[in-house]
């Protein structure tokens, strides 16, 4: 009987830890939320928001959701995120796993007139540490592009 209590009490601790993790996640909704409000800051002030994006990392990261901004060289200009030591590095060539270049990518979809779409790839998730899904909202704003990404559970 105390074997079949412990089994339950463990059970319902791992299922209560997966629930509080997926309560600690962003939706794609609120990613798009958090890059449309970067992208308002980035049209009123232009590339001077990029200094904005890494100083106020607080107003830019919700648990798993950060901005990334990427110029039309590939080049990392800002990230809020866990993705900061990519500040400065040309990521045009990054691929997934699967080969598919997402900063390349991510220019192809805002090409067209809309200037914003969605793209889903494997990244690595900052919570977990393992490479999963994420899909991105991207916005173009000139010779930028801004993202903001919810990492898919599996």
């Amino acid at each position: 009987m105390k074997q079949l209590a412990s089994f339950i009490f463990i059970s319902l601790a791992l299922l209560t830890a997966d629930a509080a993790l997926a309560l600690d996640r962003g939706s794609p909704e609120e990613a798009k939320a958090l890059a449309l409000k970067a992208a308002v800051l980035f049209e009123s002030k232009g590339p001077a928001a990029i200094e904005a994006f890494n100083a106020a990392k607080d107003s830019f990261v919700d648990r798993d959701l950060y901005i990334t901004v990427i110029d039309h060289q590939g080049v990392v200009r800002a990230s809020s995120g866990p993705s900061s030591a990519l500040i400065g590095k040309n990521t045009w060539d990054a691929e997934d796993p699967d080969g598919k270049k997402f900063v390349q990518e991510f220019w192809k979809i805002t090409d067209g007139g809309t200037n914003e779409g969605w793209l889903t790839y494997k990244y690595v998730d900052p919570v977990t540490k393992k490479l999963i899904q994420k899909r991105t909202f991207v916005r173009r704003i000139g010779d930028y592009v801004l993202t903001c990404g919810s990492y898919i559970a599996e």
